[in-house]
């Protein structure tokens, strides 16, 4: 029987130190892990497109015999790393049904514009920051992923953002207006006023995305998917999937990517301070304003630990060693209820109140998070309305 690699797993981490191989499929968003040697295996295997072959190849490092190449090929048929010729057609076709009912993610997608309202609570018991996924894309040999790869890009986007920082600070220290109209700020109402808004955060989402995006590439990361997803059923949103960050050894590394985001926001949280120095309309000077509120509001929560999903809450995972850290702290939540209402007796740990300490916080940052994200989408039309 003649074998196939699924062309729809990609590499996206090899660990040096046990030569370990991980590989995601694309749109099962499936994850594996096989050794180096089995995936030599497996690639001699469809090329040379013989077992006995393939067998004298695996007894040139071990003594091997026709069942351990049987059950690699029957692990990885179960996997669909390994497809038989005659069936490719057939996953081909299943492949082509899937993308097609995806399409329907776009029509659910928009009717979460008109029933944000009904979005079930059980999304904040979960911490999903991002409630309905819309859609994703490969960057994978992109025009994004080549420029992102690109050296003087890099360097391009850091000295950008040094200087926006240093100007912007520059700019609050020398100009006393710049103080003078903050403290004088009044919002004023235009028909610009939410698309304004709406645009500006799709746009600074990206560069927050793209900021992480580079970084990743810069230290070695292999591929990335850029998704698009709605907050609060009606507000898009922008991210990027690192898809192997917590496989990196490096720490050092895996926490230069995650700040990254958070370095961009600040350079431009201070780099509106230059247009706010300029001579504009005052109603332009008020959306301004605004939306540099509405960036600062996003730094500050986007660096709570206690909202899984947001750059802090990585920081935090890194710093304690614990990945999993929302997982872990609701398993101890779990302990308790089992405690409480004495379904089983089970030992408690002092990291155990540490952990249900998190977890309790992390439901009223969530909460927070959302009524106050929303009350800031929705309060410039509710002022208008006041006396």
């Amino acid at each position: 029987m003649y074998y196939l690699i699924n062309p729809d797993y990609k590499l996206i981490y090899a660990k040096e130190s046990t030569e370990d191989l991980y590989f995601k499929h694309t749109w099962k968003d499936m994850l594996i892990q096989i050794s180096q040697f089995e995936w030599e295996i497996l690639t001699h295997l469809v090329n040379n497109r013989d077992e006995n072959v393939t067998l004298d190849f695996m007894r040139q490092s071990y003594e091997a015999d026709k069942n351990i190449l049987n059950q690699l090929i029957q692990y990885s048929k179960e996997l669909e790393l390994l497809i038989p010729e005659e069936a490719y057609d057939e996953y081909q076709k299943q492949k082509n049904l899937i993308q097609k009912q995806s399409i329907s993610n776009w029509k659910m997608g928009i009717s979460q514009l008109f029933s944000y309202i009904s979005i079930p609570l059980e999304f904040i018991g979960r911490g999903n920051l991002r409630f309905y996924k819309i859609a994703k894309i490969p960057l994978e040999n992109t025009w994004m992923e080549l420029l992102a790869k690109n050296y003087s890009f890099q360097k391009a986007i850091q000295y950008i953002s040094i200087i926006l920082s240093i100007l912007g600070i520059w700019k609050c220290l020398s100009d006393p207006h710049l103080i003078q109209n903050w403290l004088q700020f009044e919002l004023l109402l235009s028909p610009f006023l939410l698309p304004f808004l709406l645009i500006g955060l799709i746009f600074t989402t990206f560069l927050h995305e793209l900021a992480h995006y580079i970084t990743y590439l810069k230290y070695g990361g292999l591929i990335a998917d850029l998704g698009f997803s709605l907050v609060l059923g009606f507000i898009p949103f922008i991210h990027i999937n690192t898809n192997s960050l917590h496989f990196w050894e490096n720490q050092r590394q895996r926490v230069w990517v995650i700040s990254a985001g958070i370095i961009m926001d600040i350079s431009l949280l201070l780099g509106i301070n230059i247009i706010l120095g300029l001579d504009i309309h005052k109603v332009w000077l008020s959306h301004w304003q605004f939306f540099q509120c509405f960036i600062a509001f996003r730094i500050i929560f986007n660096t709570i630990p206690f909202i899984p999903g947001t750059d802090g809450y990585f920081l935090l995972s890194e710093w304690i060693q614990e990945p999993a850290l929302f997982h872990e702290a609701s398993r101890t939540l779990q302990k308790f209820k089992s405690i409480i209402f004495r379904i089983e007796v089970i030992q408690l740990k002092s990291k155990d109140y540490l952990y249900l300490a998190y977890i309790m916080m992390s439901y009223c940052f969530i909460t927070a998070y959302y009524c106050l994200l929303a009350l800031w989408i929705i309060a410039p039309y509710f002022i208008s309305i006041l006396p």
